[in-house]
């Protein structure tokens, strides 16, 4: 995984964008308006990672975990059996 940190574009990126080798995430997108010599510019912030197919590919089967257990632990705690 590399981690970008924050970037800025001209353009509204994709939140998510494949190659044959990696999966580029745009998260936490965020419109901005600047105003510089007179000239007002507008674009987008966006937290940007870059993950290869099969570290995206353990992601997404962690965030599935992840979700099981916390629907387990929801049930119950409102009693179910």
């Amino acid at each position: 995984m590399k981690n970008y940190g924050i970037q800025s574009g001209s353009t509204r990126p994709p939140e998510i964008e494949m190659t044959d080798n990696s999966v580029f995430i745009a998260s936490d997108i965020v419109p901005f308006e600047e105003e510089i010599d007179g000239h007002t510019l507008t674009g987008y912030h966006y937290n940007y990672t870059e993950y290869t197919k099969n570290e995206y590919i353990l992601k997404l089967h962690q965030d599935v975990i992840d979700t099981q257990v916390a629907l387990c632990e929801l049930y119950e705690t409102i009693g179910g059996e």
